[in-house]
């Protein structure tokens, strides 16, 4: 299994930069910023935070070149996009009334051992509704990838050489943060999972991207009130942990049945708070017992007692 570290948000790169000093000694660091999309050239502080070893994969880039020279691809592309977001929003009309159903179960069933066995169920009915908003996803994507022949189209298959070949020659990997689902698009296309070998270092949106699933989330967005949303398979370079960058500006973590319910949902993932400055060192995919986590009845805890 890869050695994957997760850090809080960058504010001062501080933590990213002690990692790779002590991760990645030497040879060139390999570095995703997709998600950062039209910046992605904009990798004078990233170089510096990586010791002046950045080997970009400008996996943003490739994506449109491959883009504009396979118009075929392009058009199955917007095609794919457009039966997601259908699915998507079936996944959210469905979502605000299994996450009703729980709660109004809470507030209004007064006898506890049907209150209790009423949970269960509702609880189950939603964790249903995400595993199909998953396996739609998963459906979706695959037949895709069948129609186009994505891995034997010329463009995908030169690029993902390249990115492999580049991966194969560099002493880790680091996938920063940006817009998650241009990050999580883009591994994939390239097929990162099954190139990468040395150690990789993430942070925001590209611990979120590697993880088993993507969860999106923010109780306190610019407009209207929208609750957490598992959005899709992530990359899979490590398991049972969920991360929650920016968790204590994003989560209403003062609100315990709120949280509860999040972490019932996710289990038996463990949802991971990732605030500024913290770092996580996944040594076999196992979590260190002091990271912070929800844990069922909603509140912050560690996995230290005593």
């Amino acid at each position: 299994m890869v050695r994957v570290t997760l850090l809080g948000p960058q504010r001062t790169a501080a933590g990213a930069r002690a990692a790779v000093a002590e991760l990645v000694p030497d040879g060139p660091v390999a570095a995703v910023n997709a998600g950062w999309r039209e910046r992605e050239s904009d990798t004078g502080e990233l170089d510096d935070v990586l010791g002046g070893r950045l080997r970009n994969l400008e996996l943003h880039r490739r994506w449109h070149q491959v883009l504009e020279s396979d118009p075929v691809l392009a058009a199955a592309e917007q095609r794919l996009g457009e039966r997601l977001e259908a699915l998507r929003t079936a996944y959210r009309v469905r979502l605000r009334a299994a996450l009703d159903a729980v709660r109004a179960v809470r507030r209004q069933v007064g006898d506890a051992e049907v209150a209790r066995d009423a949970d269960a169920d509702a609880l189950a009915a939603l964790r249903a509704l995400e595993s199909w908003h998953l396996a739609q996803g998963r459906r979706l994507r695959a037949e895709h990838r069948d129609e186009v022949g994505l891995a034997r189209r010329p463009a995908v298959a030169e690029h993902r050489a390249e990115v492999a070949h580049l991966l194969s020659g560099s002493g880790g990997l680091v996938v920063a943060g940006g817009h998650v689902g241009v990050l999580l698009h883009v591994l994939e296309l390239f097929a990162l999972r099954g190139a990468v070998a040395g150690p990789v270092i993430t942070w925001s949106a590209g611990a979120m991207a590697l993880a088993e699933r993507v969860v999106l989330f923010h109780d306190h967005p610019p407009r209207g009130e929208r609750p957490p949303e598992v959005h899709a398979d992530g990359l899979g370079l490590y398991a049972g942990v969920l991360p929650f960058p920016h968790a204590r500006r994003r989560l209403r973590l003062d609100e315990p049945d709120r949280m509860s319910l999040l972490a019932r949902r996710l289990a038996p993932s463990r949802a991971v708070l990732l605030p500024d400055g913290a770092r996580l060192d996944l040594e076999h995919g196992v979590l260190p017992r002091s990271a912070p986590r929800l844990d069922p009845t909603g509140l912050v805890t560690t996995g230290v007692t005593g």
